[in-house]
């Protein structure tokens, strides 16, 4: 069959179709193919011979292994700078071989080539006559219509243009990604892309970083050259120079411009996250103002997964199910394993709970102290601006009894009085109740009347402050050297907790860190100094934009607002994982530039301007692993994560 792929014994439908023939005695290597009947360029000038009764050299119509088709000119070919309109016919032999969102690129004259991916196939028929007249039904009544009497037809999304340098000895360094602005030729051969390097560079996808997982295709990993292609997130940082030194690498880590990770219940998000997070401990460093020091990572664990972390997977392990794909992953730049000390458990401790399930932990309490530096933390409710005012009135007044030491030693208090006494909740309400009068000088000197005075009282005795401020246990400040430590994962778990004890403890703890992170005097070292991740699993409960009767939720999502914007500058980098991304405030999204979708619901996708618009169709219908990703200055693509946690997950092992 030669390039045109027509069906060998087609009939004509028209009086002026030549018979097709084909020489097979002996030496002959022709044959004589007419498109008089195809339509497709079957139009003759006069004087000019017909297309149709060209001969053509059967070597010629031998392909390359990589070729699909080849650029239709038929139909028009546009390039544009906001639409393209490039079309490929796919020839027969290869159909099976193309499916929407494979990667093919095109040469232009003169060494350079267009990436593209396959944003549609459909097929057309070969004939004027359609299946949109009473004649086709009739004939396919009466016989079924071969698929080879339609041509497949892939409408391609021109994504890069590729020029090559032949000298290069990197892999990475052979190809340099441009805008298209060149428009193909008719005619042009169309191959898969089949060359790793042409890939990433095409989808500006970094050769190494943080793995991701695999980039897949309708759900399965894509090979090229036989291979499974890892995405790597950018995470550039500092090298040892082998001699004492780092060099550092040039880019800025993706981690500090913030991550999403969303899918519904059942779609193996904690799964994908744990892989993830699991990345980013093993000996990475990144420049501070003073030194070279690994990432800390905290998480917000509210179901109790991830002290797992700490443990093996016992499938990847020798004689496990899983072993030899263990094997491979150990072989491979995954992290893969359990973080054995390198995790560490830091349980809130609240009057009447205790963690339930939590492995080895240490247990940390909630200092009433926070309260000088965050008000808000004691109105999560609606009140007046008077009430609201008396209120920091009333804690200015306490707290100025407490001096900041000259110098503050690790697992010290930062507020002592001149007894050494540190501010606690129970102090405050003893403060409160010596000033009960009407005259009081507290009262008299910031002008709080009867009513006044009755609103903030109600407001400061709540059973959760009670709960939470000064636990019987080691303070957060007193601790914050061993939790904020570089190159270690802390995990926080909370399901032990009500829900009101269990907001004050997060909003109180993310406070701590982005306010240490952000301001730029009296700061807690431990915190500043340290390159941060902030994980926070159930995001939409903390950073969801607040009502406006919640001053405590206004002021964490403003601080989250601030430190989404600030976080490159300061080496913080916000981490939500969530199955409602739709609930987490917009200014806090916009800044969010990795973007992980795992299965969602259609309402769901609807509301989340952030999910690729060219996947926002197939991610409710996602497999459990199976994600749309969305990196910053990088191609959204389709990514399945590994089968197998990297770590321990889940209680059947």
């Amino acid at each position: 069959m030669s390039d045109f792929d027509l069906p060998e014994d087609r009939e004509s439908d028209g009086d002026t179709t030549e018979e097709q023939s084909a020489e097979s005695d002996g030496g002959t290597d022709t044959e004589t193919v007419t498109l008089e009947s195809v339509g497709a360029g079957a139009s003759e000038s006069a004087g000019e011979e017909a297309i149709g009764s060209r001969s053509v050299d059967s070597d010629i119509t031998e392909r390359a292994d990589d070729e699909v088709g080849h650029i239709l000119g038929g139909n028009n070919i546009r390039i544009g700078r906001t639409e393209h309109l490039v079309e490929a016919y796919i020839t027969t032999d290869r159909r099976e071989d193309v499916q929407m969102g494979d990667y093919v690129q095109v040469p232009y004259p003169g060494g350079e080539s267009l990436f593209a991916a396959v944003e549609a196939l459909r097929y057309e028929p070969y004939t004027d006559l359609d299946d949109t007249s009473d004649a086709h039904h009739d004939i396919v009544s009466e016989e079924s219509v071969d698929e080879s009497e339609y041509v497949l037809v892939a409408e391609l999304d021109p994504i890069a243009s590729i020029e090559t340098d032949e000298t290069a000895v990197e892999a990475e360094e052979k190809y340099e990604r441009g805008i298209v602005s060149k428009i193909p030729k008719p005619n042009a051969d169309v191959t898969l892309t089949e060359d790793e390097a042409f890939l990433r560079t095409g989808l500006n996808i970094p050769h190494s970083g943080v793995f991701c997982g695999h980039l897949a295709v309708a759900g399965q990993r894509k090979t090229v050259a036989g291979n499974t292609v890892p995405y790597y997130i950018d995470n550039p940082g500092s090298v040892p120079d082998g001699s004492g030194g780092f060099d550092v690498e040039s880019g800025e880590p993706a981690i500090w411009r913030h991550t999403l990770v969303a899918g519904s219940t059942g779609k193996g998000k904690t799964h994908f996250t744990k892989n993830l997070l699991r990345q980013f401990i093993g000996g990475k460093r990144y420049p501070t103002d003073d030194a070279h020091k690994e990432l800390g990572v905290v998480i917000f664990d509210p179901a109790n997964e991830y002290y797992q972390m700490r443990d093996d997977n016992d499938a990847l392990q020798p004689g496990g199910e899983e072993a030899e794909l263990g094997e491979e992953l150990r072989n491979s730049p995954i992290n893969v394993g359990g973080l054995d000390d390198d995790l560490q458990v830091y349980a809130p401790t609240v009057r009447g709970s205790s963690p339930d399930d939590a492995g080895e932990h240490s247990p940390f309490s909630i200092p009433f102290s926070l309260a000088d530096e965050h008000p808000e933390l004691l109105m999560p409710y609606k009140s007046t601006p008077v009430t609201r005012g008396a209120l920091r009135d009333c804690l200015d007044d306490y707290f100025d009894k407490f001096d900041e030491p000259d110098e503050v030693e690790d697992g010290e208090p930062s507020l002592v009085d001149d007894d050494g006494t540190v501010p606690t909740y129970n102090g405050f309400i003893q403060f409160l109740n010596q000033n009960d009068y009407e005259e009081s000088p507290l009262r008299e000197r910031n002008e709080i009347g009867s009513g006044t005075w009755g609103a903030v009282m109600r407001r400061v005795k709540r059973s959760e402050f009670r709960a939470v401020f000064d636990a019987d246990a080691n303070r957060l400040d007193e601790v914050a050297h061993r939790m904020f430590e570089p190159g270690q994962v802390t995990v926080i778990p909370t399901r032990h907790l009500t829900s009101s004890r269990e907001d004050l403890v997060v909003l109180s703890v993310l406070s701590y860190i982005i306010e240490n992170k952000l301001k730029s005097d009296s700061v807690d070292t431990n915190v500043a100094d340290t390159p941060l991740m902030v994980a926070v699993d159930e995001a939409h409960n903390y950073l969801s934009t607040p009502s406006s009767d919640d001053h405590r939720g206004q002021y964490i999502v403003n601080q989250a607002r601030d430190a989404v914007r600030q976080g490159r500058k300061d080496q913080l980098g916000m981490m939500m994982i969530t199955q409602n991304p739709e609930d987490i405030d917009d200014d806090v999204l916009k800044q969010t530039n990795t973007n992980v979708f795992l299965g969602l619901r259609a309402e769901v996708v609807q509301k989340v301007p952030s999910i690729p618009p060219e996947f926002a169709r197939d991610i409710p219908k996602f497999g459990k692993g199976q994600a749309a990703v969305k990196a910053p200055d990088v191609e959204a693509v389709e990514v399945a994560g590994l089968r197998e946690c990297l770590t321990r997950h889940g209680d059947d092992q």
